[in-house]
């Protein structure tokens, strides 16, 4: 019998992880700079949903085309695994390609008009040999009836389909790569709120049966509540909160995430309550802290400190000097 002290297993590498991300872009030939991502840091580990959330402006787009390396990070490290997204060889590309799928905002505008629902599904079974070929329209069956889509529709073009069809059709292409990550751009918005519901109940049931991480892009809290353990606010380029869904929405931190909250009560109720003021420009940032002018708990101290991403417990991290008491 062998008596030696095991070791404890090691840690699974998070799948992405953000040290210090900042995106800045040049104005008027470089005189000013816009920046889009500032000091961002966050992990994703295998099988986690992540909610981005924030208003039109905040930096979540940007923050994902960073992710999935469309967009170079002026700073900071961006790390898939241990190395790069994409990786610096063809198959390393490739395979980043492969392992993390992207559903674009704009669904319909994503698919190739002139393909149909099949083509559109064979094609990456087929440039990542995932199937034999005589294998691959049966493995398209299966996705199209995995989506909720009847059979009749994989002979259909793009403009064949309503716009809860397309987004379906979007969700079948992304998992056709077998993927490990998810990222979903604003996936249901500009939907019936019937069709948002099914939607959302088809990505929530798709990441907890596949195992799949997953970022999920939104203004609504209550659609991150519904889909994502896990939420980032974001304001102006920065996570100005974190933590589980459940304890921010019970328990905000943030001005910001609390009034947002009253913004957006539930993603089946209209907009109640308008967040005071206008949200400041990227390009010309307020001194201090950049939610100051809408804060109506600003203090002196709010014009001179810009507060950073700071854990406050073991869960829950915060950009806030004076953070909400609960």
């Amino acid at each position: 019998m062998n008596d030696a002290p095991r070791q404890a297993a090691a840690p699974a590498r998070p799948l992405f992880t953000l040290l210090d991300v900042e995106k800045r872009f040049l104005l008027d030939g470089g005189r000013r700079e816009l920046r889009a991502l500032d000091g961002i840091r966050l992990t994703l580990g295998a099988g986690e949903s992540l909610a981005l959330v924030g208003e039109s402006g905040s930096g979540k787009s940007t923050l994902v085309r960073v992710m999935l390396g469309l967009e170079p990070a002026s700073n900071g490290r961006v790390l898939f695994g241990s190395g790069a997204p994409g990786g610096s060889t063809r198959e390393e590309r490739r395979r980043f390609a492969r392992e993390v799928a992207y559903i674009y905002q704009d669904a319909r505008g994503s698919l190739d008009p002139r393909m149909s629902v099949a083509e559109l599904l064979a094609e990456p079974i087929r440039l990542h040999a995932l199937r034999a070929a005589a294998e691959i329209p049966g493995r398209v069956d299966e996705l199209i009836a995995r989506v909720g889509l009847p059979a009749d529709m994989r002979g259909k073009v793009p403009a064949e389909l309503s716009g809860g069809q397309v987004r379906r059709v979007a969700v079948a292409r992304a998992l056709a790569g077998e993927p490990r990550v998810v990222v979903a751009d604003e996936s249901v918005a500009g939907l019936d709120v019937s069709v948002q519901a099914q939607l959302l109940n088809l990505l929530r049931d798709l990441q907890r049966e596949q195992g799949l991480a997953m970022v999920f892009v939104t203004h609504d809290l209550g659609v991150a509540a519904y889909l994502c353990e896990r939420v980032a606010v974001m304001y102006l380029g920065r996570i100005v909160e974190m933590g589980p869904t459940h304890e921010v929405l019970a328990q905000p931190l943030h001005p910001y995430t609390r009034g947002l909250m009253q913004a957006f009560p539930r993603f089946d109720a209209p907009l109640t309550v308008s967040l005071a003021g206008e949200i400041p420009s990227a390009a010309a940032l307020p001194a201090g802290c950049r939610f100051r002018s809408r804060c109506e708990r600003a203090q002196p101290d709010c014009a001179d400190t810009d507060p950073v991403q700071r854990r406050l417990a073991s869960n829950r991290q915060v950009a806030c000097l004076h953070p909400l008491e609960n």
